[in-house]
């Protein structure tokens, strides 16, 4: 996967959510954000109407953690063991820095959504990369050929959001770092032995 130069778009996005995590979403304002991103006002009000749009850009952060991790996975790693450092990359930068009630907020807020929902959006680079990676694992014969890559990374996305979600619910009180190093090799032995 090719690594893309930080847009203003996303460099806005990670700000806004450091300043979330760091400060709270209420304490922190649009006027904290344009600073912190280093922007101007109406560079911000091009993107983005106001804060409460920024609820809706977590998958952003998420997809550029995953460029992020692009320049350093290494490539030799078998598809497996690829979709375990990722996951594990992901999560930790979910525990430690993103605010488990926004992530609350976000989770609800697509259920009711009119608008396009950003975690189900297939464009995503996650959903592209994570495509990839079980195909290439389909391939190399480490992904037994009972189900599609396709298929594959639907249960793969559903079992991340489910871990997600069941966090965000307990507000937190387990490490959702550590209890998906713990669950998601059992995930993934399914797409070794076939679904």
């Amino acid at each position: 996967m090719p690594r893309k130069r930080r847009s203003t778009k996303s460099r806005i996005v990670k700000a806004a959510w450091n300043l979330f995590y760091k400060n709270g979403y209420e304490q922190t304002t649009v006027e904290d954000i344009i600073n912190a991103a280093k922007t101007s006002k109406g560079t911000f009000y091009h993107y983005f109407k106001g804060k409460e749009a920024l609820l809706n850009s977590l998958s952003y952060l998420f997809d550029q953690k995953y460029e992020d991790l692009a320049a350093v996975i290494d490539p030799n790693l078998s598809s497996y063991d690829k979709l375990l450092f990722l996951n594990h990359e992901l999560f930790y930068m979910i525990e430690t820095s993103v605010d488990i009630h926004l992530l609350a907020y976000l989770y609800s807020s697509q259920l009711i959504t009119k608008d396009k929902k950003s975690l189900s959006d297939k464009k995503r680079i996650y959903f592209k990369w994570l495509t990839e990676i079980m195909e290439e694992g389909l391939a190399k014969g480490e992904f037994k050929s009972t189900s599609t890559a396709a298929e594959l990374m639907d249960i793969y996305a559903m079992y991340e959001r489910a871990l997600l979600y069941d966090w965000a619910l307990f507000k937190g009180k387990f490490s959702l770092t550590e209890r998906s190093d713990k669950l998601l090799p059992h995930v993934l032995d399914t797409f070794v032995e076939g679904i």
